[in-house]
């Protein structure tokens, strides 16, 4: 796949708004990282998707290959464009009085750095806030006035571009020529850029090899739970019980890793849309002969899952306890974060995630923003554009999942990541800005979510969902019932299980056909979390039977997960304790003063305090003074202004300019910084001017 860089220098301010906005303060802002500003890839793709469209309307270029290049909504697959975020690359040399411009070379490792200062005091120092009103009259209207945020002029930003194959260059290089302008504001001297666009070359042409571990099983057909990391690179959407546009799950479902491998196998073997046809296809993607396994958080090699329900916390307290074993005057509560138990500790975390804002333009690309149903938008043609805002994952976080199945099977499917070179695409929205992460095979055994496990022959265990839950009863109907699962287990075990307590947690899983372009059957399903404490009479069971096998249907798509955790042997209190600011006070690390662009910004940092305090200093200055400062005229105070600002050498005083007035400018003003001057003198023009007429001036 190759990849291109996409250089773009402001050559005027620039508002890639956000569609986010400060109430009272800024009515558009815009998207940054600790006061570093970004170009969205989403604002990218939109802005060379409509130079792509006056390309149509010129001749130069036909609909059907931008839509090829850009995708089209609604389709199948996917288009063959992947676009990444523009980040900051080169500071010129007038921000920060330097001798050269400063290139960021690893902007991961700058925004470590700049993650320590103050995001309020980082923010300005790139960026500018413009005020603008309408008028009617030659007065302003009622409620018209807009503050939007922009990027100052000078900077350059850099952008990673992948491409499905060398054919779309062409159309992508005549649109980056084309793009000239980006953001709000382009009729009114804001959004002028100019843009290059060079292949990356140099990288090295070595395959990834994903070796797995050993498996000395002396069975015929060796089975193996083969453990992935995986790292997001970009966030990642991945919609949650509320649907895509109002939140996110925790972890990334089996289903989305199945649909990765999917088309990694679809592409390699050119199955196109004939892939229901390959018998391999059907047997390992649509029978389940491998499963794909949740993805969960890991945190220091801790892999945090959904916390059993029956360990419930306590009230507004930093403790948990078994609910079978609180005291009538303890009220608890249910714990909705992810857990792992350590000890006497139940460590609790919840992933980070985003929002960001977005808007699709109307069909009539003579209107910019997008209109909806709003006053006067009835009698407009065509689509009228929405806007709307998605919750992702946030980059940076690793999950880790399994694949299961036949040792040769998994092989061929860890192998399908070297085409790739382990970089896969999850979720929504992944041509622009979302689904970008690195897989690596974990050879280590992972610490999943650290509960006791049950022993052979324990009479009262917690039979505990890792992952969701479904069965088919007589009629083929999905169901979330528990007794016919207590059937199933009894049948395996050849044990009568007496069930002591349910904590249950339902959950109904859908999802989406991409080949049908359908919605797939909805299933009622128990949720994970959901525990079932169970007692045996008289009859040592093996509970890692249980665990070894997935239950009920959709295997495929890791659900079914089964623990068996002990019970008794269980700590009926535990101290509760959320991992997550302890993770950012770790994620702090020393600010590294040799690096050049963060040393220049905390430099501006430091003046920009210094400014506001002299400009405080200033004002106090000038309004203690002002009295004696209205008796001399207007044309004394620009002299004095004058002679401060130059040196004795080029400006002289005229012989009957009044001592007070040099003394005060020797002594008080001559020294002082510019931004300090500047104040002094506007404070003393805007309290003389507040006075109206003066009289007896000298």
């Amino acid at each position: 796949m190759p990849k291109y860089e996409l250089t773009i220098t402001l050559d005027s301010d620039v508002s890639p708004g956000s569609g986010d906005s400060i109430a009272g303060v800024v009515d558009h802002d815009i998207t940054h990282e600790y006061g570093i500003p970004i170009i969205p890839a989403k604002r990218l793709k939109g802005a060379l998707r409509g130079v792509a469209k006056e390309f149509v309307d010129w001749g130069f270029t036909s609909s059907s290959k931008v839509d090829e290049l850009f995708g089209k909504p609604g389709e199948q697959y996917r288009s063959g464009i992947k676009i990444y975020d523009a980040k900051l690359a080169s500071i010129p040399k007038e921000y920060f009085a330097n001798e050269e411009d400063k290139e960021i070379d690893v902007n991961d490792t700058f925004l470590a750095q700049i993650k320590q200062l103050d995001t309020a005091k980082v923010l300005p120092l790139f960026t500018m806030l413009y005020t603008k009103t309408a008028t009617e009259n030659g007065q302003a209207q009622t409620g018209s006035l807009r503050t939007i945020r922009a990027i100052n002029r000078g900077l350059v930003f850099k952008s990673i571009i992948e491409l499905e194959n060398d054919e779309q260059k062409k159309l992508l290089c005549d649109c980056v020529k084309g793009l000239r302008h980006l953001g709000y504001g382009r009729t009114r001297g804001l959004g002028e850029v100019s843009c290059k666009l060079k292949m990356i070359k140099g990288e090295p042409k070595k395959k990834r090899n994903f070796i797995m571990k050993e498996n000395y099983s002396n069975q015929e057909e060796q089975f193996v739970n083969q453990a992935i990391r995986i790292t997001l690179q970009q966030p990642t959407l991945l919609a949650g019980s509320k649907g895509l546009y109002y939140s996110c799950t925790d972890f990334v479902p089996g289903s989305a890793l199945l649909g990765v491998f999917a088309s990694l196998y679809i592409k390699k073997h050119n199955l196109g849309k004939k892939a229901h046809k390959d018998p391999e296809f059907v047997r390992l993607f649509l029978r389940g002969d491998v499963s794909f396994g949740y993805a969960y958080p890991e945190v220091d090699e801790k892999v945090f899952m959904p916390c059993p329900a029956h360990i419930q916390r306590v009230k507004n307290e930093n403790r948990a306890m078994l609910e079978e074993k609180k005291t009538p005057t303890i009220m608890l509560r249910k714990i909705n974060s992810l857990a792992y138990m350590q000890e006497n500790e139940l460590l609790l975390h919840e992933p980070a995630k985003e929002f960001r804002m977005h808007h699709a333009r109307p069909e009539n690309r003579h209107i910019g923003r997008a209109v909806n149903d709003t006053k006067g938008t009835k009698d407009l043609d065509g689509k009228k554009g929405q806007f709307y805002y998605y919750t992702a994952l946030q980059q940076g976080q690793r999950f880790i999942g399994e694949l299961k199945g036949k040792q040769e099977d998994v092989q061929m499917l860890a192998s399908l990541l070297n085409d790739v070179k382990g970089i896969i695409h999850l979720g929504r929205s992944r041509t622009a800005e979302y689904g970008a992460a690195k897989v690596d095979v974990v050879n280590k055994e992972p610490h999943m979510g650290g509960f006791l496990k049950a022993k052979k022959g324990d009479s009262k265990v917690a039979i505990y969902l890792a992952t969701p839950l479904t069965l088919q009863n007589e009629i083929g109907r999905y169901v979330a019932d528990v007794d016919l699962f207590i059937t199933q287990l009894e049948r395996e075990i050849e044990a009568t299980l007496k069930v002591e307590k349910m904590y249950i947690k339902e959950t109904v899983l859908t999802g989406y056909n991409a080949k049908w372009r359908l919605p797939k059957q909805e299933k009622q399903a128990l949720d994970a979390g959901t525990v079932l404490i169970v007692s045996t009479e008289n009859k040592e069971v093996d509970w890692s039977l249980v665990e070894k096998q997935q239950w009920g249907a959709a295997k495929g798509e890791g659900c079914g997960e089964i623990r068996v955790l002990q019970y008794e042997g269980t700590p009926n209190e535990v101290e509760c304790i959320s991992i997550s600011k302890k993770l950012q006070e770790k994620q702090l690390t020393q600010i590294d003063h040799s690096l050049d662009c963060v040393r220049y910004i905390e430099q501006a940092i430091e003046k920009h305090n210094k400014d506001i305090r002299d400009n405080k200093k200033a004002i106090h200055l000038a309004k203690e003074m002002l009295d004696e400062l209205k008796q001399y005229s207007k044309s004394k105070i620009y002299q004095l202004e004058h002679y401060v600002r130059c040196d004795e050498n080029n400006f002289a005083l005229p012989k009957s300019f009044p001592n007070p007035l040099k003394v005060l400018g020797d002594k008080k003003l001559k020294n002082q910084s510019k931004v300090f001057i500047d104040a002094f003198f506007h404070t003393i023009k805007l309290e003389v001017r507040k006075d109206g007429k003066e009289i007896n001036q000298k």
